[in-house]
């Protein structure tokens, strides 16, 4: 089984700790907590985007075609999160992340991932933070 539901505590996670418990109700409202299996591919590069992943147990790994092949560029565990940069510029997904063990992740869809930005803004400063470095770094690798 690739997903199966799963319930998460959304107030102990890094990207959600400054949120009120108003917000923390509205975004456990607007999101799934799903287990997925591991060497499950979460995104893949060049895909349209359609969610915003947040890895609350398990490690995974971002990659990205590189010269016929693939390079590693990042590890991820619990407390990062994906898919932000292709949301918030439209664009197609830059890597592939892959799960490396099992995982426990809060899913949002576009609609969903857009309110919760709206409904938390210190969600939307450490996202749009992060996407920004992503994008800085990835224009340096280049």
């Amino acid at each position: 089984m690739l997903a199966s539901a799963v319930t998460l505590d959304l107030g102990g996670m890094e990207l959600f700790a400054d949120c009120t418990k108003a917000e923390l109700q509205q975004i456990g409202a607007l999101s799934t907590g799903l287990r997925i299996s591991r060497d499950h591919a979460l995104i893949r590069e060049g895909t349209l985007a359609r969610e915003f992943i947040v890895i609350c147990r398990g490690s995974a790994r971002v990659t990205r075609e590189s010269n016929g092949g693939f390079a590693q560029v990042a590890d991820l565990g619990a407390g990062d999160f994906l898919g932000e940069m292709a949301l918030l510029n439209g664009t197609r997904r830059t890597a592939t992340v892959t799960a490396t063990t099992d995982l426990d992740v809060l899913v949002c869809s576009v609609v969903e991932f857009r309110s919760i930005m709206e409904i938390a803004p210190s969600v939307a400063r450490k996202v749009r933070l992060a996407s920004r470095s992503r994008t800085s770094g990835m224009a340096v690798a280049a």
